[in-house]
């Protein structure tokens, strides 16, 4: 840091009058580093706290990222003005000076303007030898800048507890304490310490480093370990072109096997043993290229209570979910003031329908309900008074609707399984963060922390209820044209069947009527008793038979056939809807579906 001394030496006195050198945090600039200043252009600065009365104007500026002769052009308050451009950090130090002492000055300024007197004698001593200025021996770098180094570790030294050694802000330049890996890799995104090995995770490749040894090789090529004075030694890259990305929040482990995502190859990996594995190819190969793509957020955790990898997206654009008859409470808020029907809301949620009610603060009745949904625009059944920015509450008149209707969120959450080395199941809920801890799995929901599986409730999650729907594709002799008869099901009771559907031409579908459940399709028949509208408990299964709903639209069919949907193959969606037997909801009522079956023949036309 250049600075000016004025020193004066008299007789056996050294008189030294000091310049000014204060400091000052950048809190905010408008060069703040991302893109080099514009030829010309002044830097504004804000500092982090009001600056000391010792800064003025025409005062020397050094510290990261000032790279020429640099002063301050003006002040006032906390906004101070340099006299060129600088790409500047926040939180980096900056340092004030004057080329010369006090060349201008203040009122603090004039005030310490004094003369520091040192005796230049040994003891003071008469006749005694004096001290001169002697040699100065100093350098400046003028142009003093960063250098990040995102491919390479630096350590420092060890930390002892039991001996109270903390040497871990000593950084020895004597010693090599540094280790690369390749950059055409590009950065390192994360380090995770195994056993006695380290995995270095870039965002295009894995490395295998060895801690405190050192590998070497005989003569034939094999590879021996051997104890070194080094920190981290050989490093052995995975087979494979994999890395993490610029996503190490998906990382997750268990055990000996690790879990990540490698967004840009649309890949979801595993690495263990026998080394990196694509786990995204085992039937989920498509869904990961699509949904990677759109993902601004990949949070991966572990299930220790269900032994299942955990990965949630978060989607820059909505998307559907399976169908379902079901519709919860939604909430929305609204973009303007409303005196009439017209309501006009921030923006367009998919989950509010038709002939839902709504609450506000000062809406408590069920009488206004919604009309029609045109995007943001909601028309309502009576006028109502609503403030721009109130909340709005859309609660539905039935939770289980007739029709299947789509669900749309900004998120997939979904699991894998070891055992079966396959996806097992969709989730509906977003974490913002989770892991696993004394054999018990926690996500996070902004700042509230949830414990899963200890609800009573069944697909409970952040005390929103969704139902379970699986979605089915019967595809058995794929060249045959089958004629669906039946269905059936194992499993618990009360799964409905909402949408069976098989293609007909390149737009148009055969569609069958929905199968009630065997309890929400009971009835009672006045002279044979119990009845079903849907399926039929028989010997722990239940059956249906498959009706088709139109029969005139579709050409190809024949008018007289009311039974049985034709087709290559046939898709299904069924949802179980949890009630007890007098009908009545039933949250905590568990759902299981072990399989489903299909009576087809051979079409004869």
């Amino acid at each position: 840091m250049p600075l000016t001394l004025k020193i004066k030496y008299f007789n056996t006195f050294v008189l030294r009058e000091e310049p000014t050198v204060t400091t000052a945090i950048v809190d905010n600039a408008n060069n703040d580093g991302a893109k080099p200043p514009d030829l010309g252009q002044s830097t504004t600065v804000i500092l982090a706290q009001p600056p000391n009365a010792d800064i003025a104007q025409n005062m020397l500026v050094h510290g990261p990222g000032i790279s020429e002769v640099v002063t301050v052009f003006s002040i006032v308050g906390t906004t101070l003005t340099l006299s060129s451009a600088q790409k500047l950090e926040k939180g980096v130090t900056l340092t004030f000076s004057n080329a010369q002492a006090y060349p201008t000055g203040n009122v603090t300024q004039q005030a310490e303007n004094e003369w520091h007197i040192e005796e230049s004698r040994i003891k003071g001593g008469f006749n005694e030898k004096t001290v001169d200025f002697g040699a100065k021996a100093f350098i400046v770098d003028k142009n003093y800048k960063r250098n990040h180094r995102t491919n390479a570790m630096i350590y420092s030294g060890i930390y002892n507890s039991r001996t109270g050694v903390n040497d871990t802000n000593q950084f020895s330049i004597g010693e090599n304490i540094t280790k690369a890996v390749d950059s055409a890799y590009g950065s390192i995104q994360k380090l995770y310490a195994e056993d006695t090995n380290l995995i270095v995770f870039q965002e295009n490749k894995v490395h295998n480093a060895l801690i405190d040894k050192d590998a070497i090789f005989t003569a034939e090529g094999g590879g021996l370990s051997t104890t070194a004075q080094v920190v981290i030694g050989q490093i052995t890259p995975y087979l494979g072109e994999f890395g993490i990305g610029n996503n190490p929040e998906s990382f997750a482990v268990y055990g000996f096997r690790k879990y990540f995502v490698d967004k840009d190859r649309s890949a979801v990996l595993r690495l263990s043993r026998d080394g990196i594995t694509e786990i995204s190819s085992y039937g989920m190969k498509s869904f990961f290229r699509d949904n990677l793509r759109i993902s601004n957020r990949i949070q991966g955790m572990f299930d220790i209570h269900a032994k299942n990898y955990v990965i949630s997206l978060g989607l820059t654009q909505s998307k559907a979910q399976n169908e379902q008859t079901f519709v919860s409470k939604t909430k929305a808020i609204a973009a303007e003031s409303s005196g009439n029907k017209n309501l006009k809301i921030q923006s367009a949620n998919n989950n509010i329908i038709v002939g839902m009610f709504i609450n506000t603060s000062t809406i408590k009745d069920r009488n206004t309900t919604v009309v029609a949904v045109n995007g943001r625009n909601i028309t309502l059944s009576s006028n109502t008074s609503i403030i721009g920015g109130e909340e709005i509450i859309f609660s539905p008149t039935r939770e289980f609707l007739n029709s299947p209707i789509k669900s749309y969120t900004n998120y997939k959450t979904l699991a894998f399984d070891d055992k079966v080395n396959g996806w097992t199941s969709f989730f509906t809920y977003k974490p913002n963060f989770g892991g696993s801890v004394a054999s018990n799995f926690y996500t996070w929901d902004g700042a509230d922390l949830y414990k899963h599986y200890s609800s009573s409730d069944k697909n409970t999650f952040y005390g929103i209820f969704q139902p379970s729907t699986v979605t089915i594709i019967s595809n058995q002799n794929p060249s045959l044209v089958k004629h669906y008869k039946t269905i059936n099901y194992e499993g618990t009771n009360n799964w409905k069947v909402i949408k069976f559907t098989s293609p007909a031409e390149d737009s148009q579908n055969y569609n069958a009527y929905q199968i009630p459940g065997n309890i929400t399709g009971r009835y009672i028949d006045p002279t044979e008793g119990i009845k079903f509208a849907g399926f039929v408990p028989l010997e722990k299964k239940y059956y249906a038979n498959v009706i088709i709903n139109d029969t005139s639209s579709i050409t190809g069919i024949s008018s007289l056939t009311t039974t049985g949907v034709k087709g290559f193959f046939a898709e299904t969606i069924l949802e179980h809807e949890p009630v007890g037997n007098n009908k009545s909801s039933n949250k905590k009522k568990h759902a299981e579906l072990f399989s489903v079956g299909f009576n087809y023949e051979q079409s004869l036309y």
